[in-house]
């Protein structure tokens, strides 16, 4: 693709609904000390020390700040969001981005907003402290939910179903019901990203990396990039899903494979250190954007492998990818075209 033709598909994003269902979370950064010489007075215990705090939307709302990067204006997140502090930053940051959270439900209680702390302890990332790991959604609040995306897929032209955690929003129990509400909105592009639960997922174009392949199909991953076992287990993967899949490869690029398609896109060689935190979600943002804007398979992948690349190169944040940055990188590797 050109220059021109990127800058004209992308100008199509601002037209396209997009929503977004699933796992939200907050990630929190901050700068982390530990050897401060301080002990506290009440239980003689050493005191660490932090500094520069700073949040952003994580797992589902990573998607979501990918896709407004992107200049997506029309986006809709419907989920869970706890009634407490991290949750009241989580509704601002969406605030912030136009996103609409009509259907972003807060439970009354029993739900802690899901929040991966991200210390940064002499340049490398010390051990977490995450929140809302065991949250557990109701039947009766899942039915709302659904009642709420009903409504919602009226309106939309593509919807991502992200699905991170252990205790799930969408678990094997509910995929059925998922499923069955989307067979009836044949006009809505559907991406689903899904940790755990992806082989029951239905309808849906399925991104996965080479390592979820190979869980979902209980069988060892490659020791190294192998394009012949992606090919050969991710169409015995489809066998079972009947669906389309999107392939992350890592470094050596993106695999799309469908009935009658298969596009191959080789990752980019990029200089100095390296941040993969969320290249995945910017990946998913990026196609489900693409597609939605009318764009073909090739056109997607050729996009979504440059905003990765883009992602990638941010360190210490969860990365997004802009039109700018996106025209420079393509710049810088098509020069001589």
């Amino acid at each position: 693709m050109t220059s021109s033709e990127i800058s004209a598909l992308f100008r199509r994003f601002s037209t396209i609904r997009v929503g977004v269902i699933g796992d939200f979370a907050l990630d929190l950064y901050f700068t982390l000390q530990t050897q401060t010489g301080e002990q506290s007075l009440e239980t003689g215990r050493d005191v660490f020390w932090g500094s520069q705090p700073r949040a952003s939307l994580g797992a589902a709302g990573n998607v979501v700040q990918n896709l407004m990067a992107l200049g997506v204006s029309t986006c809709h997140v419907a989920g869970c969001v706890g009634n407490d502090l991290f949750g009241r930053e989580m509704q601002n940051l969406f605030g912030a981005l136009g996103v609409h959270t009509q259907q972003l439900h807060v439970p009354d209680s029993g739900w802690d907003t899901c929040v991966y702390t991200k210390p940064n302890l002499n340049g490398q990332e010390a051990n977490r402290i995450d929140f809302g790991i065991a949250n557990t959604l109701s039947d009766t609040l899942f039915t709302d939910l659904m009642a709420g995306l009903e409504r919602l897929l009226t309106q939309l032209d593509v919807l991502i179903i992200n699905q991170q955690f252990a205790n799930p929003l969408l678990n094997k129990h509910r995929i059925t019901a998922l499923n069955e509400l989307m067979a009836r909105f044949p006009k809505v592009r559907f991406l689903a990203d899904m940790r755990d639960v992806g082989t029951l997922v239905r309808g849906a174009t399925l991104k996965v990396n080479t390592k979820e392949l190979a869980d979902f199909l209980a069988i060892d991953a490659p020791d190294s990039d192998d394009l012949d076992w992606c090919i050969r287990h991710g169409n015995a993967f489809r066998a079972q899903s009947k669906g389309p899949l999107l392939i992350t490869r890592g470094p050596a690029g993106i695999l799309y494979l469908d009935d009658d398609e298969q596009q191959l896109v080789d990752g980019l060689t990029l200089p100095g250190e390296l941040d993969t935190v969320g290249a995945g979600d910017t990946v998913v943002a990026t196609w489900a954007a693409c597609l939605g804007a009318g764009a073909t398979p090739a056109q997607a992948l050729h996009i979504a492998n440059m905003a990765a690349a883009v992602t990638v190169q941010k360190l210490h944040q969860t990365g997004t990818a802009s039109l700018s940055e996106i025209l420079a990188l393509h710049d810088t590797y098509h020069s001589n075209d």
